[in-house]
């Protein structure tokens, strides 16, 4: 295992386009990465599903990747999600980001032909950490992770990879995300994906969030996070009832498109989403 990076309240990171979503807005992506490091965010999770980085080109990626990590400057760690359709680009990916300036580490979902197949997923991440010296972390999805996996397989699995420091786990099963961290003993760097269970996942361990609604309302998990840490759950049970109320409404209008709606009536706008839906 390598140095855990990831902890507190990150936002997986829009990815902010043009008005036709044809490409990549610069100065739109500056604005809205320095607006949610003065909101206080912990770190970012770049070009994940809210990131709609599936639907980018390689260079775009790289383009991405390069211009977040110049506009955080290191104030915040940085990964970013390489992952989402063949395991030669996620390499190519990898190795690039490991000569960006304030790339801290690496993430990937599970092969997108062939999901919910554990020894697939190895040799995906396996490929993927062994092409850089950056820590590597597995981006577990409910819908492709091979969920008939126990813990102790998963963790067994997992020392094929090279670099792996952590997971960040988009799923509902608790369970599985607590047995992840008590039989690795602490040593997996634990982040928790779903942020309406972002409360529920701190009881069980988790030490960094990132979700989607964290680029709206950063402010609200940050506080959540901070009155859990102060033992003050009622508090922090107050803020993640107020997200779910929001998260609630979000669902009815698709999330990812709603949100990037939400940045722009505020004065931040990120164009549309080239996806309906976050993967």
């Amino acid at each position: 295992m390598t140095t855990k990076i990831a902890h507190g309240i990150w936002p997986a990171l829009c990815t902010a386009f043009d008005d036709s979503a044809e490409g990549v807005d610069v100065e739109r992506v500056r604005v809205l990465v320095r607006s949610l490091l003065d909101a206080g965010s912990q770190g970012f999770f770049v070009c994940g599903g809210t990131g709609e980085g599936r639907v980018m080109s390689v260079p775009e990626r790289m383009n991405m990747a390069e211009l977040v990590a110049d506009e955080v400057a290191g104030a915040v760690p940085l990964i970013l999600q390489v992952g989402g359709t063949t395991t030669e680009d996620a390499i190519e990916l990898a190795q690039h980001a490991a000569h960006v300036q304030g790339i801290d580490a690496v993430a990937s979902v599970a092969p997108a032909d062939r999901p919910n197949d554990l020894d697939a997923a190895i040799e995906h991440y396996a490929a993927i950490g062994g092409a850089s010296n950056l820590p590597f972390y597995v981006y577990w999805l409910m819908g492709e992770a091979d969920r008939r996996v126990t813990a102790d397989g998963f963790l067994e699995a997992m020392q094929q990879v090279p670099n792996f420091t952590g997971i960040k786990f988009t799923d509902h099963n608790l369970y599985l995300f607590g047995q992840l961290i008590d039989r690795s003993k602490g040593s997996i760097n634990a982040i928790s994906g779903p942020d309406e269970m972002a409360l529920p996942a701190m009881v069980m361990g988790a030490e960094a969030a990132i979700g989607t609604t964290y680029n709206i309302m950063p402010k609200l998990y940050l506080q959540m996070r901070a009155a859990f840490d102060a033992g003050q759950l009622d508090e922090a049970r107050q803020c993640q009832r107020q997200a779910n109320q929001v998260i609630r409404i979000l669902i009815e209008h698709g999330v990812l498109a709603s949100v990037k709606a939400i940045l722009g009536w505020r004065g931040t706008p990120v164009g549309p989403p080239r996806l309906v839906e976050p993967l």
